[in-house]
């Protein structure tokens, strides 16, 4: 019998029956590839099948050793999707992979992992989608295989909904998302031996390329009674409202946030208003609010006064993963301040908690980088850049900028002048490719007149903007595929010198700089003597 290779998890939620199917969703390809993956077990002695318009995906994960093990074995058998097939829809698809499978010897009592993406299913009503697993399950039947249905793609929350419209002709379903930099495993339903497992939610961590459940400190806090005696009152730093301010009788003040924080752990369903100057230190009183979240359970309301406006798009997200239930801007008044306030009282913070700040920090190592790439190179970077993205819940864009006729990319990548860790650029053909990281689609015609010092107009036919990572990542593994055995120019060494962003204090001190030259002269000249007015 099949089952997934998870520590932790519970009996019930591994096991995978004969002769049934089993639906696996997921809003990114490589959430629903990985989970799947763990189902792969060398002790089993039945083949595996695994069927996608993206096999390489299936061995490029970080997950995959177990499948190499297996093949060894002469025991994975894989296809692929040629162009042609892929243009001849589902429904003839379909019948196609059951008769290539159905020649097989070993196709009894074995495990097939079918993905499609949305794309793929988006022409088909729910009756066609129902006649194409009708069909699988009669063959499944016939042969006493498992299979494994995954959904991946950016409308895969209407397709949830309509896998749970078809729950009797799936033995299970599972939604496998990212939240607070952990995988996150909600099973609608799951059939196994001895009965059914519904509404059941599971943490995941990675060790050893292996996905182990996390135990959830947080239910261990919950308070027993059901009545808290100090969910109305509210605490905050002093300078988190203007000077003066009138506030209702059980608001109180501290005068720093660490007065707040030793204040914390004897309350249980209080609001704590932390505030953040140009003075904070954000990794500290993220550190804090993460120690709070986790000591005094989910009633405990954390929020945090942005008072000089300096939190960006990424601090925001890791304080929110951190455990922080509200973030408020400099602009807000007294009044909507208390209001806001108001808003959050009576509820628990619901997202999990990760098991540590390091764990979450370093999603944030792998955008260090910055700068120009190498074409494959840069693909697989903003891969990574894309993933962390997604881990911390921050937003991304990936900006393909056309070329205009008979202009040399070199020119124009002279005046890309990148400052922040996590963007990166890249040329190929007629097209500059840049990931801008931390960045709403919003946002992104005020990046790029910051990176680049003309108009845009002068040197690029159109702008393109992809900001889903689900489409950022196919981008990239399809742009990878197509420039493979192509030669794509490295500019690195003609852009080395691409530091005019840079600023010298002292120009003296720079290298590049002949200082024996007349506009370097000096010449100085005595103080002037004061002159004293004798009144007469």
């Amino acid at each position: 019998m099949h089952k997934f290779n998870i520590t932790g998890l519970d009996p019930a939620a591994k096991e995978i029956k004969p002769a049934s199917s089993y639906a696996i969703l997921a809003p990114l390809d490589n959430l629903a590839i990985e989970f799947a993956l763990h189902c792969v077990n060398l002790e089993a002695k039945s083949n595996i099948f695994v069927i996608s318009s993206q096999i390489e995906s299936f061995f490029e994960s970080p997950f995959s050793n177990v499948l190499f093990d297996t093949y060894k074995q002469s025991r994975v058998h894989s296809f692929s999707f040629t162009k042609e097939i892929a243009d001849w829809g589902i429904k003839r698809i379909s019948h196609g992979i059951i008769k290539e499978l159905n020649g097989y010897e070993g196709i009894s009592n074995s495990l097939i992992l079918l993905h499609f993406s949305t794309e793929q299913l988006q022409d088909f009503n729910d009756a066609q989608i129902e006649q194409l697993i009708v069909q699988y399950n009669q063959f499944l039947a016939n042969t006493n295989a498992s299979l494994l249905f995954l959904i991946s793609g950016p409308e895969v929350a209407n397709f949830r909904f309509l896998v749970r419209r078809l729950n009797k002709l799936f033995s299970g379903i599972v939604f496998v998302d990212n939240d607070s930099s952990m995988r996150v495993l909600e099973y609608d339903y799951w059939s196994h031996g001895t009965g059914v497992l519904s509404n059941v939610q599971y943490s995941l961590m990675v060790k050893n390329n292996r996905f182990v459940v996390e135990e959830n400190v947080l239910e261990k806090n919950e308070p027993n009674n059901l009545k808290l005696n100090d969910e109305d009152d509210v605490w905050l730093v002093q300078n988190s409202v203007p000077e003066g301010t009138k506030l209702p009788t059980y608001y109180q003040t501290v005068k720093e946030n660490s007065d707040l924080f030793d204040k914390g752990p004897r309350l249980t369903a209080a609001t704590l208003v932390f505030s953040v100057t140009r003075y904070t230190d954000l990794a500290d009183l993220g550190k804090q609010c993460f120690e709070l979240r986790k000591n005094c359970g989910r009633w405990l309301k954390l929020v945090i006064q942005n008072v000089d406006g300096i939190i960006r798009h990424q601090d925001e997200c890791l304080f929110l993963t951190l455990g922080v239930n509200l973030i408020l801007y400099s602009f807000s008044e007294p009044s909507r301040l208390l209001s806001q306030i108001q808003s959050i009282q009576g509820f628990q913070f619901s997202r999990p908690l990760p098991p540590s700040v390091e764990h979450v920090l370093q999603y944030t190592e792998n955008t260090f980088s910055k700068g120009y790439l190498p074409f494959i190179d840069f693909t697989r970077q903003v891969e990574v850049h894309s993933d962390s993205a997604v881990n911390l819940g921050v937003s991304g864009v990936l900006v393909i900028l056309e070329l205009l006729p008979r202009i040399d990319p070199i020119h124009p990548l002279h005046l890309f002048h990148i400052k922040r860790e996590g963007d990166v650029f890249s040329v190929a053909e007629n097209k500059v490719y840049l990931y801008l990281h931390a960045c709403r689609e919003n946002d992104v015609t005020n990046a790029i007149k910051h990176l680049f010092k003309l108009e845009t107009s002068d040197f690029f036919a159109q702008q393109n903007v992809i900001s889903d990572h689900f489409y950022i990542q196919q981008e990239c593994k399809q742009l990878r595929r197509y420039y493979r055995d192509k030669n794509v120019p490295d500019l690195t060494e003609q852009l080395k010198e691409n530091d005019s962003y840079k600023y010298v204090p002292d120009l003296t001190q720079s290298p590049k700089v002949d200082i024996g030259t007349p506009e370097f002269f000096t010449q100085t000249r005595p103080d002037a003597k004061p002159f004293i007015m004798n009144r007469r």
